[in-house]
Order: structure tokens, then C-alpha cells, then sequence
């Protein structure tokens, strides 16, 4: 109750107030960007079903499905049709190949490269993961920065816990602190 007690006296102590937020907010606005990505895909695996690389008989002949189809997206053909009938990402291909928005650090490396340098309408090329071939079809880029007023409760609180956080290392470190053992084990036994 007393740690609990100084840390709430200690947070209002700091008076972090809109002012203080919001120059936070504009020093740090990278933090806040907002980038992401909706694509489609359809894929040719080159691994089964355990991830394990098919041969390589198998491999050309799923290499060389992936381009007759990668003509016909790029010629004009519905894509969401085409990757509901070809694409052996069963769960996306059901759904005309929809992967819905994601942000950097979810897919693959390579496919991600390719998602987000091309842009809204656009059909890759073959990208080749561990998983197979991949078409690509970028619907939609996200590239703004969140609002302050959607962060700055996010802010404050992270400010908060940081610098609560520092006053507690800086504290220990001037303190010589000593564990009684036998008394945490008798605490612990009375609450059993």
C-alpha cells in the first residue's frame, strides 16, 4: 500500500499536462506514423503442407502455373476470381486472395518489400518467399500520422510509468537494500 501510495502521489507530483504532451507528441511524431498495406495475393507453394520444400520437378511446374497466371491478372482478369481458383493460400484464396491491412514486421521479408513499394491498383511481379511464388495486388496504402488527441492519453501514461520507472532505478541505486528471506517465507505461509 505504501509503494502504491508513493507512486500516485509521485505521478501527480509531475503534472504532465496537455502542454507537455503535445510537445512530446511533436518531437516524437515518427513514433505516431501510421503505414500500412491492403493487399491480395495468390500463391504458388513450393513447400507442403509441413513446410518442407517440394521437388524440384514440382517447383518449375508451380513456377511456370504462377506466370500463365501472372499474365493473365496483369492482362486485365479479376484477380479475386483468379486467386479464389488458383491461389493454394486456401484461407486468403477463398476470399479472392484479400489479406486484409497489416503494417511492417507481419509478412515475409520479401513479400512485404514488394506490398509496400508498389502502389494502390498495382500487380507485382513474381516474389518468391520460403512459402512459393507470390502475385501480388496492392488495394489500398495507409501512410498519415495519428491524430494527437487518439495518443495522448497513450502518451501520458507512458510518460507516467517511464518516469516512475527512473525515479525507482535512481532510488535503488543510492540504497543499500536487504532481503529477510526467513520474513518473506513466514509472510508467504500466513497467507497460505
Amino acid at each position: 500500500m505504501i509503494i502504491s501510495k508513493y507512486k500516485e502521489n509521485y505521478i501527480a507530483y509531475l503534472e504532465i499536462n496537455d502542454e507537455k504532451l503535445k510537445e512530446y507528441y511533436e518531437t516524437n511524431r515518427s513514433d505516431y506514423k501510421k503505414e500500412e498495406v491492403k493487399a491480395s495475393h495468390i500463391l504458388f507453394k513450393t513447400v507442403d503442407d509441413n513446410v518442407k520444400p517440394i521437388s524440384d520437378e514440382d517447383k518449375k511446374e508451380a513456377k511456370k502455373k504462377a506466370k500463365d497466371i501472372l499474365v493473365r491478372a496483369k492482362n486485365g482478369e479479376n484477380f479475386a476470381s483468379l486467386a479464389k481458383e488458383y491461389s493454394e493460400d486456401t484461407v486468403s484464396g477463398n476470399n479472392g486472395g484479400d489479406l486484409g491491412y497489416f503494417g511492417k514486421g507481419v509478412m515475409v521479408p520479401e513479400f512485404e518489400k514488394v506490398a509496400f513499394e508498389l502502389q494502390a491498383g498495382e500487380i507485382s511481379d513474381l516474389v518468391e518467399s520460403k512459402f512459393g511464388y507470390h502475385i501480388i495486388k496492392v488495394m489500398d496504402k495507409v501512410n498519415e500520422i495519428i491524430p494527437f488527441e487518439d495518443v495522448k492519453n497513450q502518451i501520458k501514461v507512458n510518460l507516467e510509468t517511464d518516469s516512475y520507472k527512473e525515479k525507482i532505478e535512481q532510488l535503488e541505486k543510492g540504497t543499500k537494500i536487504e532481503k529477510y528471506e526467513k520474513n518473506i517465507k513466514n509472510i508467504k505461509n500466513i497467507k497460505k
